[in-house]
Protein backbone atom coordinates (compact mmCIF):
# COMPACT_ATOMS: atom_id res chain seq x y z
CA UNK A 1 0.00 0.00 0.00
CA UNK A 2 3.08 2.17 0.65
CA UNK A 3 2.90 2.92 -3.26
CA UNK A 4 -0.29 3.79 -3.12
CA UNK A 5 0.47 6.71 -1.18
CA UNK A 6 0.36 9.23 -4.36
CA UNK A 7 -1.41 12.12 -5.60
CA UNK A 8 -4.37 12.41 -7.03
CA UNK A 9 -2.53 13.33 -9.91
CA UNK A 10 -0.05 10.53 -9.56
CA UNK A 11 2.94 12.62 -7.79
CA UNK A 12 4.99 9.69 -6.46
CA UNK A 13 7.76 10.11 -3.99
CA UNK A 14 11.24 9.93 -5.53
CA UNK A 15 12.65 7.07 -3.74
CA UNK A 16 15.17 7.60 -1.07
CA UNK A 17 14.35 11.75 -1.27
CA UNK A 18 12.81 12.30 2.37
CA UNK A 19 11.45 9.06 3.29
CA UNK A 20 12.83 10.23 6.48
CA UNK A 21 11.40 13.95 6.51
CA UNK A 22 8.39 13.14 9.05
CA UNK A 23 6.92 16.15 7.97
CA UNK A 24 6.96 14.87 3.98
CA UNK A 25 5.11 11.93 5.62
CA UNK A 26 2.65 12.86 7.64
CA UNK A 27 1.39 15.54 4.56
CA UNK A 28 1.89 12.34 2.10
CA UNK A 29 -0.23 10.58 4.53
CA UNK A 30 -2.92 13.63 4.61
CA UNK A 31 -3.09 14.32 1.18
CA UNK A 32 -3.57 10.30 0.22
CA UNK A 33 -6.29 10.70 3.11
CA UNK A 34 -7.67 13.92 1.82
CA UNK A 35 -8.33 12.11 -1.82
CA UNK A 36 -10.68 9.56 -0.33
CA UNK A 37 -14.48 10.38 0.42
CA UNK A 38 -16.17 9.25 3.74
CA UNK A 39 -16.72 6.05 3.80
CA UNK A 40 -13.77 4.97 1.66
CA UNK A 41 -10.71 6.57 3.19
CA UNK A 42 -8.52 3.99 5.60
CA UNK A 43 -8.26 4.06 9.21
CA UNK A 44 -5.28 6.79 9.83
CA UNK A 45 -3.45 4.35 12.10
CA UNK A 46 -3.30 1.85 9.52
CA UNK A 47 -2.32 3.91 6.67
CA UNK A 48 0.51 5.82 8.98
CA UNK A 49 1.82 2.63 9.58
CA UNK A 50 1.72 1.27 5.96
CA UNK A 51 3.74 4.28 5.18
CA UNK A 52 6.35 4.11 8.14
CA UNK A 53 7.08 0.53 7.33
CA UNK A 54 10.24 -0.18 6.57
CA UNK A 55 11.25 3.85 6.79
CA UNK A 56 14.75 4.21 9.29
CA UNK A 57 13.01 6.79 11.57
CA UNK A 58 15.02 8.46 15.00
CA UNK A 59 12.21 7.71 17.54
CA UNK A 60 11.76 11.59 18.13
CA UNK A 61 11.34 11.59 14.23
CA UNK A 62 8.22 8.91 14.12
CA UNK A 63 6.49 10.95 17.10
CA UNK A 64 6.96 14.01 15.17
CA UNK A 65 4.81 11.93 12.63
CA UNK A 66 2.14 10.82 14.11
CA UNK A 67 1.52 14.08 16.05
CA UNK A 68 1.58 15.99 12.67
CA UNK A 69 -0.59 13.18 11.00
CA UNK A 70 -3.15 12.71 13.72
CA UNK A 71 -3.04 16.54 15.26
CA UNK A 72 -4.15 17.44 11.98
CA UNK A 73 -6.84 14.96 11.36
CA UNK A 74 -8.26 15.74 14.47
CA UNK A 75 -8.39 19.70 13.95
CA UNK A 76 -8.87 19.15 10.06
CA UNK A 77 -11.96 21.69 10.35
CA UNK A 78 -10.65 24.39 12.87
CA UNK A 79 -7.06 24.71 11.02
CA UNK A 80 -9.45 25.18 7.73
CA UNK A 81 -11.64 27.81 9.46
CA UNK A 82 -8.49 29.60 9.94
CA UNK A 83 -6.84 29.15 7.07
CA UNK A 84 -9.95 30.19 4.88
CA UNK A 85 -9.55 33.64 6.48
CA UNK A 86 -6.17 34.25 4.03
CA UNK A 87 -7.13 31.45 1.07
CA UNK A 88 -10.05 32.14 -1.02
CA UNK A 89 -11.66 28.95 -2.72
CA UNK A 90 -9.46 26.71 -0.79
CA UNK A 91 -11.76 23.68 -1.65
CA UNK A 92 -10.12 23.96 -5.25
CA UNK A 93 -6.70 23.96 -4.09
CA UNK A 94 -5.02 20.29 -4.88
CA UNK A 95 -5.11 17.59 -2.04
CA UNK A 96 -1.22 17.78 -1.71
CA UNK A 97 -1.65 21.16 -1.31
CA UNK A 98 -4.52 21.23 1.38
CA UNK A 99 -2.80 18.82 3.22
CA UNK A 100 1.14 21.07 3.43
CA UNK A 101 -1.28 23.91 4.53
CA UNK A 102 -2.93 21.61 6.99
CA UNK A 103 0.05 19.55 8.51
CA UNK A 104 2.13 23.71 8.57
CA UNK A 105 -1.38 24.81 9.92
CA UNK A 106 -1.48 22.20 12.51
CA UNK A 107 2.62 22.90 13.72
CA UNK A 108 1.95 26.89 14.05
CA UNK A 109 -1.26 26.33 15.85
CA UNK A 110 -0.48 23.63 18.32
CA UNK A 111 3.03 22.85 18.38
CA UNK A 112 4.76 25.82 20.25
CA UNK A 113 7.65 24.11 20.39
CA UNK A 114 8.16 24.28 16.73
CA UNK A 115 9.48 27.87 16.30
CA UNK A 116 6.79 29.67 13.27
CA UNK A 117 9.41 30.38 10.95
CA UNK A 118 10.90 26.75 10.46
CA UNK A 119 7.45 25.31 10.37
CA UNK A 120 6.50 27.59 7.42
CA UNK A 121 9.77 27.38 5.65
CA UNK A 122 9.89 23.54 5.83
CA UNK A 123 5.79 23.23 4.37
CA UNK A 124 7.38 25.77 1.50
CA UNK A 125 10.05 22.94 0.44
CA UNK A 126 7.40 20.30 0.55
CA UNK A 127 5.28 22.26 -2.07
CA UNK A 128 8.59 21.34 -4.79
CA UNK A 129 8.98 17.98 -3.48
CA UNK A 130 5.07 17.18 -3.80
CA UNK A 131 5.01 18.45 -6.95
CA UNK A 132 3.27 21.82 -6.42
CA UNK A 133 6.01 24.29 -7.06
CA UNK A 134 3.66 26.79 -7.75
CA UNK A 135 1.65 27.00 -4.67
CA UNK A 136 5.11 27.77 -2.43
CA UNK A 137 4.17 31.61 -2.59
CA UNK A 138 0.91 30.44 -1.59
CA UNK A 139 1.83 28.37 1.34
CA UNK A 140 4.30 30.86 2.24
CA UNK A 141 1.94 33.91 2.72
CA UNK A 142 -1.07 32.26 4.22
CA UNK A 143 1.07 30.15 6.97
CA UNK A 144 2.96 33.75 8.11
CA UNK A 145 -0.50 35.30 8.12
CA UNK A 146 -0.93 32.32 10.41
CA UNK A 147 1.68 32.41 13.04
CA UNK A 148 1.31 36.60 13.17
CA UNK A 149 -2.41 36.69 13.45
CA UNK A 150 -4.57 35.30 16.72
CA UNK A 151 -5.22 31.74 16.60
CA UNK A 152 -8.84 30.67 18.29
CA UNK A 153 -8.43 27.44 19.92
CA UNK A 154 -11.24 27.58 22.65
CA UNK A 155 -10.54 24.70 25.58
CA UNK A 156 -12.92 25.15 27.70
CA UNK A 157 -17.05 24.94 28.15
CA UNK A 158 -17.44 29.09 29.25
CA UNK A 159 -15.17 30.07 26.15
CA UNK A 160 -16.89 27.98 23.65
CA UNK A 161 -20.53 29.43 24.87
CA UNK A 162 -19.26 32.55 24.86
CA UNK A 163 -18.07 32.64 21.56
CA UNK A 164 -20.93 30.35 19.89
CA UNK A 165 -23.95 32.64 21.53
CA UNK A 166 -25.41 32.82 17.78
CA UNK A 167 -25.14 30.17 15.50
CA UNK A 168 -24.23 27.79 18.20
CA UNK A 169 -24.21 24.25 15.61
CA UNK A 170 -22.14 25.93 13.08
CA UNK A 171 -19.78 27.76 15.44
CA UNK A 172 -18.75 24.75 17.57
CA UNK A 173 -18.68 22.79 14.48
CA UNK A 174 -15.70 25.05 13.59
CA UNK A 175 -14.24 25.24 16.76
CA UNK A 176 -13.99 22.36 18.25
CA UNK A 177 -13.73 20.68 14.70
CA UNK A 178 -16.38 18.30 14.08
CA UNK A 179 -19.00 17.75 11.10
CA UNK A 180 -21.78 20.29 11.78
CA UNK A 181 -24.03 17.03 11.24
CA UNK A 182 -22.72 15.49 13.84
CA UNK A 183 -23.21 18.46 16.24
CA UNK A 184 -26.48 19.17 15.27
CA UNK A 185 -27.55 15.36 16.38
CA UNK A 186 -25.90 15.93 19.75
CA UNK A 187 -27.38 19.38 20.41
CA UNK A 188 -30.75 17.57 20.00
CA UNK A 189 -29.62 14.64 21.96
CA UNK A 190 -27.84 16.12 24.60
CA UNK A 191 -28.37 19.28 24.65
CA UNK A 192 -25.57 22.58 24.98
CA UNK A 193 -23.55 21.38 28.10
CA UNK A 194 -23.81 17.37 26.61
CA UNK A 195 -22.82 18.51 23.13
CA UNK A 196 -20.15 20.97 24.35
CA UNK A 197 -18.77 18.40 26.36
CA UNK A 198 -18.63 15.68 23.97
CA UNK A 199 -16.76 17.93 21.37
CA UNK A 200 -14.00 19.22 24.08
CA UNK A 201 -13.77 15.40 25.15
CA UNK A 202 -12.92 14.77 21.45
CA UNK A 203 -9.85 16.69 21.13
CA UNK A 204 -7.77 15.33 24.31
CA UNK A 205 -5.93 12.72 23.96
CA UNK A 206 -7.22 9.72 26.45
CA UNK A 207 -4.74 8.09 28.31
CA UNK A 208 -3.77 4.65 27.61
CA UNK A 209 -5.88 2.02 30.26
CA UNK A 210 -4.98 -1.76 30.55
CA UNK A 211 -6.47 -4.90 32.18
CA UNK A 212 -4.86 -6.79 34.05
CA UNK A 213 -4.55 -10.32 33.84
CA UNK A 214 -6.07 -11.72 37.05
CA UNK A 215 -4.75 -14.99 36.06
CA UNK A 216 -1.13 -13.95 36.52
CA UNK A 217 -1.50 -11.31 38.85
CA UNK A 218 -3.54 -9.22 41.20
CA UNK A 219 -4.34 -5.76 40.12
CA UNK A 220 -2.38 -3.79 43.31
CA UNK A 221 0.82 -6.30 42.53
CA UNK A 222 0.84 -5.24 39.03
CA UNK A 223 0.20 -1.57 39.60
CA UNK A 224 3.54 -1.36 41.76
CA UNK A 225 5.31 -2.76 39.29
CA UNK A 226 4.21 -0.45 37.13
CA UNK A 227 4.86 2.60 39.63
CA UNK A 228 8.56 0.76 40.73
CA UNK A 229 8.96 0.81 36.76
CA UNK A 230 8.62 5.04 37.05
CA UNK A 231 4.94 4.86 35.10
CA UNK A 232 2.28 6.97 36.81
CA UNK A 233 -0.45 4.88 36.86
CA UNK A 234 -3.50 4.50 39.26
CA UNK A 235 -6.68 1.95 39.53
CA UNK A 236 -9.70 2.83 37.14
CA UNK A 237 -12.56 3.79 39.53
CA UNK A 238 -15.35 0.94 38.27
CA UNK A 239 -13.41 -1.70 37.06
CA UNK A 240 -11.95 -3.47 39.58
CA UNK A 241 -9.23 -4.81 37.06
CA UNK A 242 -8.45 -1.40 35.06
CA UNK A 243 -5.24 0.37 35.77
CA UNK A 244 -4.64 4.06 33.89
CA UNK A 245 -1.54 5.04 32.89
CA UNK A 246 -1.83 9.06 32.80
CA UNK A 247 0.94 10.77 30.15
CA UNK A 248 1.91 7.61 28.70
CA UNK A 249 3.19 7.98 25.13
CA UNK A 250 5.52 4.80 24.35
CA UNK A 251 5.10 1.90 22.77
CA UNK A 252 2.83 -0.56 24.60
CA UNK A 253 5.18 -3.55 24.34
CA UNK A 254 7.61 -1.00 26.58
CA UNK A 255 5.21 -1.62 29.40
CA UNK A 256 6.83 -4.14 32.38
CA UNK A 257 5.14 -7.54 31.73
CA UNK A 258 3.34 -6.92 27.81
CA UNK A 259 5.82 -10.32 26.88
CA UNK A 260 4.83 -11.96 30.06
CA UNK A 261 1.27 -11.59 29.20
CA UNK A 262 -0.09 -9.79 32.93
CA UNK A 263 -2.01 -6.95 31.21
CA UNK A 264 -4.33 -6.25 27.89
CA UNK A 265 -4.90 -3.07 26.73
CA UNK A 266 -8.78 -1.86 26.97
CA UNK A 267 -10.62 1.18 27.96
CA UNK A 268 -12.24 0.87 31.25
CA UNK A 269 -15.96 1.04 29.45
CA UNK A 270 -15.40 -2.07 27.44
CA UNK A 271 -13.78 -3.90 30.71
CA UNK A 272 -17.09 -3.40 31.91
CA UNK A 273 -19.89 -4.79 29.01
CA UNK A 274 -17.23 -8.21 29.67
CA UNK A 275 -18.47 -7.82 33.72
CA UNK A 276 -22.27 -7.60 32.41
CA UNK A 277 -22.34 -10.82 31.36
CA UNK A 278 -22.03 -12.29 34.75
CA UNK A 279 -19.83 -15.13 34.03
CA UNK A 280 -19.48 -18.47 36.29
CA UNK A 281 -16.84 -21.18 35.51
CA UNK A 282 -17.89 -23.61 33.63
CA UNK A 283 -20.33 -21.75 31.07
CA UNK A 284 -20.38 -21.62 27.51
CA UNK A 285 -19.87 -18.49 26.03
CA UNK A 286 -20.20 -16.96 22.30
CA UNK A 287 -18.82 -13.76 21.25
CA UNK A 288 -19.91 -12.90 18.04
CA UNK A 289 -17.96 -10.14 16.65
CA UNK A 290 -14.57 -10.82 18.31
CA UNK A 291 -12.25 -8.62 16.38
CA UNK A 292 -8.79 -9.30 18.19
CA UNK A 293 -10.29 -10.59 21.25
CA UNK A 294 -10.02 -7.48 23.64
CA UNK A 295 -13.80 -8.86 25.52
CA UNK A 296 -13.16 -12.39 24.30
CA UNK A 297 -9.69 -12.85 26.50
CA UNK A 298 -11.59 -10.80 29.29
CA UNK A 299 -13.97 -13.33 29.85
CA UNK A 300 -11.75 -16.02 29.08
CA UNK A 301 -10.00 -14.55 32.24
CA UNK A 302 -13.62 -13.90 34.83
CA UNK A 303 -14.11 -17.38 34.27
CA UNK A 304 -10.69 -18.14 35.40
CA UNK A 305 -9.96 -19.84 31.64
CA UNK A 306 -12.41 -22.41 32.87
CA UNK A 307 -15.03 -22.59 30.17
CA UNK A 308 -16.24 -22.87 26.55
CA UNK A 309 -15.81 -20.26 24.63
CA UNK A 310 -16.41 -19.56 20.96
CA UNK A 311 -15.02 -16.39 19.77
CA UNK A 312 -16.29 -15.58 15.96
CA UNK A 313 -15.46 -12.97 13.49
CA UNK A 314 -15.65 -12.51 9.50
CA UNK A 315 -12.16 -11.44 9.77
CA UNK A 316 -9.57 -13.54 9.78
CA UNK A 317 -6.30 -11.12 9.89
CA UNK A 318 -8.62 -10.28 13.38
CA UNK A 319 -8.93 -13.72 14.33
CA UNK A 320 -4.99 -14.58 14.22
CA UNK A 321 -4.26 -11.39 16.60
CA UNK A 322 -6.76 -12.96 19.33
CA UNK A 323 -4.79 -16.22 18.87
CA UNK A 324 -1.99 -14.47 19.50
CA UNK A 325 -3.03 -12.32 22.38
CA UNK A 326 -4.64 -15.36 23.96
CA UNK A 327 -0.96 -17.05 24.01
CA UNK A 328 0.54 -14.57 25.13
CA UNK A 329 -2.09 -14.03 28.39
CA UNK A 330 -2.13 -17.96 28.87
CA UNK A 331 -5.43 -18.30 27.61
CA UNK A 332 -6.53 -21.67 26.61
CA UNK A 333 -9.93 -21.94 26.68
CA UNK A 334 -10.82 -19.67 23.58
CA UNK A 335 -11.60 -21.07 20.12
CA UNK A 336 -11.88 -19.08 16.70
CA UNK A 337 -14.50 -19.14 14.44
CA UNK A 338 -14.12 -17.69 10.72
CA UNK A 339 -17.50 -16.49 10.07
CA UNK A 340 -18.59 -15.57 6.42
CA UNK A 341 -19.35 -12.34 5.15
CA UNK A 342 -23.44 -11.57 5.37
CA UNK A 343 -23.32 -11.42 1.99
CA UNK A 344 -21.51 -14.87 1.04
CA UNK A 345 -23.36 -17.51 3.16
CA UNK A 346 -24.12 -19.05 6.52
CA UNK A 347 -22.15 -20.30 9.37
CA UNK A 348 -21.77 -24.34 9.54
CA UNK A 349 -24.04 -25.94 12.01
CA UNK A 350 -21.05 -27.92 13.12
CA UNK A 351 -18.88 -24.93 13.62
CA UNK A 352 -21.52 -23.85 16.90
CA UNK A 353 -22.48 -27.58 17.97
CA UNK A 354 -20.40 -27.69 20.57
CA UNK A 355 -21.61 -24.46 22.64
CA UNK A 356 -25.43 -24.30 21.45
CA UNK A 357 -27.24 -23.90 23.38
CA UNK A 358 -24.68 -20.81 24.95
CA UNK A 359 -24.99 -19.71 28.35
CA UNK A 360 -24.03 -16.35 27.23
CA UNK A 361 -23.79 -14.43 24.18
CA UNK A 362 -21.91 -11.05 23.42
CA UNK A 363 -22.56 -8.97 20.36
CA UNK A 364 -19.76 -6.31 20.23
CA UNK A 365 -21.40 -4.67 17.08
CA UNK A 366 -19.75 -3.49 14.30
CA UNK A 367 -20.79 0.83 14.85
CA UNK A 368 -20.40 4.12 14.08
CA UNK A 369 -17.79 4.53 15.91
CA UNK A 370 -18.53 8.31 18.09
CA UNK A 371 -17.90 7.39 21.32
CA UNK A 372 -14.37 6.19 20.71
CA UNK A 373 -13.61 9.38 18.55
CA UNK A 374 -10.67 10.85 21.03
CA UNK A 375 -8.61 7.78 19.97
CA UNK A 376 -9.89 7.66 16.44
CA UNK A 377 -10.19 10.81 14.89
CA UNK A 378 -10.47 10.10 11.82
CA UNK A 379 -14.03 8.66 13.09
CA UNK A 380 -15.29 12.25 12.28
CA UNK A 381 -14.48 12.68 8.99
CA UNK A 382 -15.68 8.81 7.64
CA UNK A 383 -18.87 8.89 9.01
CA UNK A 384 -22.21 10.20 7.38
CA UNK A 385 -25.55 10.55 8.53
CA UNK A 386 -26.92 7.67 6.31
CA UNK A 387 -24.17 5.26 7.52
CA UNK A 388 -25.79 5.14 11.15
CA UNK A 389 -29.21 3.77 9.38
CA UNK A 390 -27.55 1.30 8.12
CA UNK A 391 -25.92 0.17 10.67
CA UNK A 392 -28.37 -0.12 12.87
CA UNK A 393 -30.49 -2.12 10.64
CA UNK A 394 -27.22 -4.11 10.65
CA UNK A 395 -26.65 -4.29 14.26
CA UNK A 396 -30.54 -5.95 14.23
CA UNK A 397 -30.10 -8.65 12.09
CA UNK A 398 -27.07 -9.57 14.42
CA UNK A 399 -29.35 -9.30 17.53
CA UNK A 400 -32.12 -11.61 15.71
CA UNK A 401 -29.84 -14.10 14.19
CA UNK A 402 -27.63 -15.03 17.04
CA UNK A 403 -30.33 -14.52 20.06
CA UNK A 404 -31.70 -18.11 18.80
CA UNK A 405 -28.28 -19.53 20.37
CA UNK A 406 -29.08 -18.51 23.88
CA UNK A 407 -30.63 -21.25 26.41
CA UNK A 408 -34.01 -20.32 28.74
CA UNK A 409 -32.30 -18.38 31.27
CA UNK A 410 -29.75 -17.43 29.53
CA UNK A 411 -27.85 -13.73 29.17
CA UNK A 412 -26.68 -12.11 26.43
CA UNK A 413 -25.01 -8.71 25.92
CA UNK A 414 -25.12 -6.00 23.29
CA UNK A 415 -22.53 -3.67 23.35
CA UNK A 416 -22.00 -0.65 20.78
CA UNK A 417 -18.96 1.99 21.26
CA UNK A 418 -21.63 4.63 20.08
CA UNK A 419 -23.98 6.81 21.76
CA UNK A 420 -26.54 7.17 18.58
CA UNK A 421 -30.21 6.23 19.56
CA UNK A 422 -30.48 4.61 16.47
CA UNK A 423 -27.83 1.97 17.52
CA UNK A 424 -28.79 1.72 21.05
CA UNK A 425 -31.92 1.75 22.76
CA UNK A 426 -32.98 1.33 19.15
CA UNK A 427 -32.26 -1.44 18.15
CA UNK A 428 -33.27 -3.06 21.37
CA UNK A 429 -36.28 -1.55 21.37
CA UNK A 430 -37.20 -3.09 18.12
CA UNK A 431 -35.82 -6.38 19.38
CA UNK A 432 -38.13 -6.82 22.33
CA UNK A 433 -41.24 -5.92 20.01
CA UNK A 434 -40.84 -9.02 18.16
CA UNK A 435 -39.40 -10.98 20.69
CA UNK A 436 -41.60 -11.68 23.73
CA UNK A 437 -39.24 -14.39 25.48
CA UNK A 438 -36.76 -11.81 25.76
CA UNK A 439 -36.77 -9.31 28.45
CA UNK A 440 -34.69 -6.49 29.46
CA UNK A 441 -32.47 -6.58 32.65
CA UNK A 442 -30.97 -3.88 34.19
CA UNK A 443 -27.78 -2.92 33.84
CA UNK A 444 -27.48 -2.21 37.46
CA UNK A 445 -29.28 -5.39 38.79
CA UNK A 446 -25.94 -7.19 37.08
CA UNK A 447 -23.24 -4.37 38.41
CA UNK A 448 -25.03 -2.64 41.85
CA UNK A 449 -21.63 -0.25 41.98
CA UNK A 450 -22.91 1.78 38.61
CA UNK A 451 -23.10 5.03 39.25
CA UNK A 452 -26.68 6.69 38.51
CA UNK A 453 -25.88 8.82 35.95
CA UNK A 454 -24.32 5.46 33.75
CA UNK A 455 -27.74 3.94 34.24
CA UNK A 456 -30.80 4.98 32.36
CA UNK A 457 -33.98 2.73 32.01
CA UNK A 458 -31.84 0.22 32.69
CA UNK A 459 -28.89 0.27 30.46
CA UNK A 460 -25.59 1.24 30.67
CA UNK A 461 -24.27 4.17 29.14
CA UNK A 462 -20.61 6.29 28.95
CA UNK A 463 -20.37 9.60 27.30
CA UNK A 464 -17.09 10.20 26.04
CA UNK A 465 -14.63 10.98 28.91
CA UNK A 466 -17.25 10.13 31.74
CA UNK A 467 -15.51 8.51 34.53
CA UNK A 468 -11.96 8.84 32.29
CA UNK A 469 -13.84 5.98 29.79
CA UNK A 470 -14.87 5.97 25.95
CA UNK A 471 -18.47 6.85 25.00
CA UNK A 472 -20.15 2.96 25.18
CA UNK A 473 -23.84 1.70 25.42
CA UNK A 474 -24.55 -1.89 26.71
CA UNK A 475 -27.42 -3.46 27.03
CA UNK A 476 -28.39 -7.13 29.38
CA UNK A 477 -31.23 -9.01 27.89
CA UNK A 478 -32.29 -12.48 29.78
CA UNK A 479 -34.32 -15.05 27.36
CA UNK A 480 -37.12 -16.53 29.42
Amino acid sequence: MADALVSSKGVRLKKGKGTSNPRLLAAKALSFWLSKGPGARPEIQRLGDTLLKGKRLQEKDRALFWHILVGSVRWLRLIRWHLERYIKRYSRLPVEVQAILLTGGFQIIFLSRIPFFSAVDESVKLTRIMGAPWASGLVNASLRRLATSKKIVPSTRKELLERCKGSKANCLSNLTSHPHWMVKRWLKAWGVDGCVSICLQNNIQPPLTVRVNTLKIERDSFLDMLKKGGLSAEKTSLSPCGIRLEGFRGRVEEIPGFEQGLFQVQDEAAQLVSLLLDLRKGQRVLDVCAGVGGKSTHIAELMEDRGNILACDTNRSRLQILAENSKRLGITSIRTCLLPKPEKGRIQKRQLDRIIPCDRILIDAPCSGLGVIRRHPDIKWNRTPDDIEALAARQLSLLEKWASCLKREGMLVYSVCTMEYEETEGVIQSFLETHSDFALVSAREVLPFLPDDLVKGGFFRSLPGQYGMDGFFAAVIRRL
